[in-house]
């Protein structure tokens, strides 16, 4: 009987654990959102209602059930705040299910016991493996101590005491197993999805972002700014030094857009030379002066190659705003800034050039 109602309580615990990892796409950490978190703390009180409903009976009329793990879980992985609202949950139900002096004894045991593995947890910063033993330790004295102030009788509380140590210990060992695959899994999720959404050469955000992002933007909503840019005469580097100095050169000016990130600004590699940027919230002045800033400090700077040589690079950018798109406008954002980008070539490249309404009607009308 003890064995089994063990096993069902574990069982309960790892469901419980599964489902509240599905709460997030990333990892329990103490990096959640403090949304995150309480939801997190929430569904952690639910499993340790859940818990003591399915209560293990010992000797004596005694019983024990897991509810102290998915505290200790709470205070290693994601911090105080999880560990105090499941703290709270478990000290509240308590009451609901007997209200005596022994349920009230048990339930500021646990309210006592959540504050202190709250501290803990904001205050030992040490490893998991470290803060999993220190915690339960912690918790096993609580518990022991609500054992030894409901019954005097030793050989009670130490038969209880093994038990429950025991149980922990099976409990703790297959909570971290189950956790640290989950964490294993979706730490690889989340990097295979960081390399589909980047260019490998740049580490830029790649066409399927732009194309993403593109789509998704509200042009009812004033000040959305595309910048296109284009490296001037890039095959010429490649045909004169080789593919390894246009990689190179491709590297440090995606290094020096990426240095640009104010207005909510994305950086993308959309072609072989050619760059993208959104910004939101800017206005066109400032996206103007923004675009004249990256021209000059590429202008300026000394692009070094592999074999030590240092060449000079310009660039052309081509700008459109969301604030010229009207319903009846025939062209999109990106034709309009595509459009633009032909004009700062056609006109001698090495400079900005902003497509108006007038501008891209007529280069429409001259084909």
């Amino acid at each position: 009987m003890l064995f089994d109602g063990i096993i069902i309580n574990i069982s309960i615990m790892l469901t419980g654990f599964y489902f509240i990892s599905k709460l997030t796409t990333s990892p329990l950490d103490a990096e959640l959102s403090l949304s995150k978190k309480v939801q997190v703390g929430l569904c952690n009180g639910l499993l340790c209602f859940v818990l003591m409903k399915f209560a293990i009976p010992t000797i004596h009329y005694t019983f024990i059930d897991l509810r102290h793990i998915p505290l200790i879980i709470a205070a290693c992985y994601v911090g105080p705040i999880p560990t105090l609202i499941t703290a709270f949950i478990i000290s509240a139900s308590r009451l609901t299910i007997s209200f005596n002096d022994t349920a009230i004894l048990i339930s500021v045991l646990y309210g006592l016991l959540g504050m202190t593995l709250a501290l803990c947890s904001h205050y030992v910063q040490r490893s998991l493996f470290y803060r999993a033993i220190l915690f339960s330790m912690i918790s096993l004295i609580f518990i022991c101590l609500g054992s030894f102030i409901v019954t005097q009788d030793i050989a009670k509380i130490v038969k209880f005491c093994l038990i429950m140590t025991f149980s922990s210990v099976i409990g703790m060992q297959f909570s971290f197993m189950l956790l640290k695959d989950i964490r294993q899994q979706k730490m690889k999720v989340l990097t295979y999805q960081g390399q589909a959404q980047r260019d490998s050469l740049t580490s830029l955000l790649n066409r399927r972002m732009f194309d993403q992002v593109m789509q998704s933007i509200d042009l009812s909503k004033k000040h959305t700014v595309l910048m296109l840019m284009d490296v001037d005469h890039f095959k010429r580097v490649n045909d004169n030094y080789g593919h390894d100095a246009g990689d190179k050169v491709l590297k440090d000016i995606a290094h020096i857009l990426d240095s640009y990130t104010a207005y909510g600004r994305k950086i993308f590699r959309i072609g072989g030379e050619e760059f993208a940027s959104i910004l939101t919230d800017c206005p066109v002045p400032l996206a103007k002066k923004i675009a004249e800033e990256i021209r000059k400090k590429i202008e300026s700077n000394l692009f070094e190659l592999p074999d030590n040589q240092q060449i000079n690079i310009t660039i052309s950018i081509g700008i459109s705003s969301s604030e010229q798109q009207y319903d009846n406008e025939p062209l999109s954002l990106f034709q309009r800034a595509d459009l633009a980008l032909y004009q700062a070539k056609s006109n001698g490249r090495n400079q900005i050039s902003y497509m108006s309404d007038d501008i891209s009607l007529a280069l429409i009308a001259n084909g």
